[in-house]
């Protein structure tokens, strides 16, 4: 396990954890040097949850090298046991804040990143935790190529918009402009654990999907 050399919140293990802790011997720290070997296209996802959702899209998708991270260790030991199981060469996950890898990446390096179901700490008091607010994305701005990508989607509207406007004051370029663009659908379903939980809680969810055009 690896102590995040920054403040975090939320749980760090869960029920799992114990059915998965034999797995820990294969966490990586970050370098320079794993960075500088892993091939285009990348993406990087923030927060990966239960891990399954990367699992299954590096599963699905083997010509892209998703990077993932969480504080959550459940999460990210399990991304590792379907990474074995699967031998998914394309999927590296770390157990670390997204603070503390966001230095071994190169700039102009990320093709994607995608932040699904941030924990949206709705409370005034707490709104200051969230993970993507403008110093995080000052910085993954530098990070991405020239039309890279930010996917971004939650069930908390007041999120939702802040998240929005900020890709607006990164002169980020809106690709689904549609009056339901924002809506789940079909479409833009992710299949995520925090998305079938806010479905059944009947929660509206709202994505977008944005490109760094310069």
């Amino acid at each position: 396990m690896f102590e995040s050399k920054n403040k975090y919140f939320g749980r760090k293990k869960g029920k799992s954890f114990v059915r998965l802790e034999h797995l820990q011997n294969r966490l990586k720290l970050p370098t320079k040097k794993i960075f500088e070997n892993i091939l285009a296209p990348r993406v990087l996802e923030i927060g990966i949850g239960d891990g399954e959702k990367i699992s299954e899209d590096a599963k699905n998708q083997d010509h892209i090298n998703f990077i993932g991270c969480d504080i959550f260790a459940d999460g990210v030991l399990r991304a590792i046991r379907n990474s074995l199981d699967h031998n998914l060469n394309n999927l590296l996950v770390f157990h670390l804040n997204i603070q503390d890898i966001l230095p071994f990446i190169p700039d102009n390096y990320l093709q994607g990143i995608r932040v699904y179901f941030p924990d949206p700490w709705p409370k005034t008091k707490h709104k200051k935790r969230r993970t993507f607010n403008d110093e995080l994305v000052e910085i993954l701005t530098k990070k991405l190529t020239k039309n890279g990508f930010i996917h971004f989607a939650t069930d908390n509207s007041d999120y939702f918009l802040k998240a929005l406007i900020l890709m607006k004051q990164f002169n980020f370029q809106l690709t689904n402009i549609r009056p339901d663009s924002w809506k789940y659908n079909e479409f833009n379903a992710l299949n995520t654990k925090f998305e079938k939980k806010a479905l059944d809680k009947n929660h509206n969810l709202f994505y977008f999907s944005v490109l760094k055009n310069y």
